[in-house]
C-alpha cells in the first residue's frame, strides 16, 4: 500500500506577472477543491494545465505524483515527484511520497534518501522512522534498523509497529529483559493484539517460565487460530511440563493449517517416540515426507529451490524408529538418506554400523557325483 502523505498542502507558488496568472490561479483552485473532495480524476485536467501555465508550481507537480499513483502509473508519479522536488527541494510531501513509492517498488536505498529528508525537516515524524526501520530490515541491517525503530518507539510509545518489530530484534539477540518491558508497556495499552502476546510467550518460553509461556500463547491462538507456530509452541511448553496429552493436541493443531509445518511433525512424532509409540511416530513422519516430496514436485516444475537439509532430523528420528520396531532395513535406508545430504553426521554413521549385519546363508553345495 503506498503511503501517501496525509497532510500535502495546497498553496499555490508565488504569483507570476505574466497573463497566464489569473487562469493558472484559477485551474489550482479547482484543482484543490476536488482534491479536498478526493476527486482526482476531475482534479487531473486543472493540475495539467495549472503546471503548463506556471512550471514552477512545485505543488502541483507533486499531486499529479499523487493522481499517477492513484492510477498505478508508476514511472510517471516518479517523474512528477522528481519534478516538484527540482523545484522546490524543501517540498517534504513530495519526499514523502517520493520515498514510499521507492518502497512500494522495494528500492529501500532510494527511498531511505528521501526519508532522511521528511525527519530533517520533521525531526519529529515517528511514523517515516518506523517505514526507515522497516527499509533497513529488507537491506539485513539489523542494527541501523533497530535504532529507527526505537527512535520511532520512544517519539510515540503507544504506536504499535515500531514497539513489535523493535521486541523482534531484541529477542533475535536474546536481550529478552528489555523486548519483555516493551511488550507488557503495550499490553497496557491494547490487551487484544495478539503478535504481542506470541512475542512474550517465545520470551517466557526461552525464560524456562513455561506456565507464563503458555498463557501468552494461549492468548495468542484464542485472537488468531492459525498461527501455527504458536501451537507448536504450546506443545514445546507442555512437553516440558510433563503435559504429554495437550503437548500431544497442540502439535496436532500446528500441523492443522500447514501440512509441511516440519517443526511440528518432527515434535510430534518425537513424542510418540518417547512414549515408545513407534507406529504413531512413523504413521505422522511418514505423512510429512509424502506432502513433501509431493510439494517439492511441484516446485521443481517452477525451477524453485527446495532445502533438502531440513529434513535431516525427520529421517534420523524414522531410522530409530524403525530400529526400535526391529526394521533394521527401513532403518538403515533413512539413516543413509541422512548421510547423503549431510555426511558429517558421527552419530548417524554409529548408529549406522552398530546395526546388525544380515546372516549371509550359504547355498550348500552338493558333493554327490551323479
Amino acid at each position: 500500500m503506498i503511503n501517501v502523505m496525509k497532510n500535502n498542502s495546497f498553496n499555490t507558488v508565488p504569483t507570476n506577472n505574466d497573463d497566464n496568472c489569473n487562469d493558472s490561479d484559477i485551474n489550482v483552485t479547482l484543482a484543490n477543491t476536488l482534491i479536498e473532495k478526493n476527486s482526482w480524476d476531475e482534479a487531473y485536467p486543472y493540475l495539467k494545465a495549472a503546471v503548463e501555465m506556471n512550471p514552477g508550481y512545485a505543488q502541483g507537480y507533486n499531486h499529479l505524483g499523487i493522481y499517477y499513483i492513484r492510477n498505478k502509473k508508476y514511472m510517471e508519479a516518479i517523474n512528477n515527484f522528481k519534478k516538484a522536488l527540482h523545484i522546490d527541494f524543501a517540498l517534504t510531501e513530495a519526499h514523502y511520497n517520493l520515498a514510499s513509492l521507492y518502497m512500494e517498488r522495494k528500492e529501500y536505498t532510494m527511498a531511505l534518501s528521501h526519508f532522511k529528508e521528511v525527519v530533517l525537516a520533521k525531526p519529529d515524524d515517528y511514523e517515516t522512522y518506523y517505514f526507515m526501520g522497516l527499509c533497513h530490515i529488507h537491506l539485513g541491517l539489523e542494527k541501523e534498523a533497530e535504532s529507527f525503530f526505537t527512535e520511532s518507539f520512544s517519539l510515540k510509545p503507544d504506536y504499535i509497529p515500531p514497539a513489535v518489530n523493535l521486541c523482534k530484534l531484541l529477542i533475535k539477540k536474546d536481550d529478552y529483559t528489555k523486548a519483555k518491558n516493551i511488550l507488557l508497556h503495550v499490553l497496557k495499552t491494547d490487551s487484544s493484539l495478539p503478535e504481542v502476546h506470541f512475542l512474550l510467550g517465545i520470551i517466557y518460553k526461552m525464560q524456562k517460565k513455561y506456565p507464563k509461556a503458555i498463557h501468552h500463547l494461549r492468548e495468542t491462538v484464542l485472537k488468531d487460530n492459525n498461527n501455527n507456530e504458536a501451537y507448536n509452541l504450546l506443545g514445546e511448553c507442555c512437553v516440558e511440563l510433563g503435559m504429554d496429552k495437550q503437548a500431544e493436541t497442540f502439535f496436532a493443531m500446528a500441523i492443522k493449517p500447514d501440512p509441511l509445518y516440519l517443526s511440528a511433525f518432527y515434535n510430534l512424532g518425537n513424542l510418540y517416540s518417547k512414549q515408545k509409540k513407534y507406529s504413531d511416530a512413523v504413521f505422522f513422519l511418514e505423512e510429512y515426507i509424502k506432502t513433501k516430496e509431493a510439494s517439492d514436485s511441484i516446485n521443481a516444475i517452477w525451477s524453485e529451490t527446495t532445502h533438502t537439509d531440513e529434513i535431516i532430523p525427520i529421517y534420523n528420528l524414522l531410522g530409530h524408529c524403525y530400529k526400535m520396531q526391529k526394521n533394521l532395513t527401513k532403518a538403515k535406508i533413512y539413516w543413509e538418506k541422512s548421510l547423503a545430504i549431510q555426511p558429517q553426521q558421527q552419530d548417524i554413521k554409529d548408529a549406522l554400523e552398530s546395526l546388525p549385519q544380515p546372516s549371509r546363508v550359504h547355498k550348500r553345495v552338493s558333493l554327490v557325483i551323479d
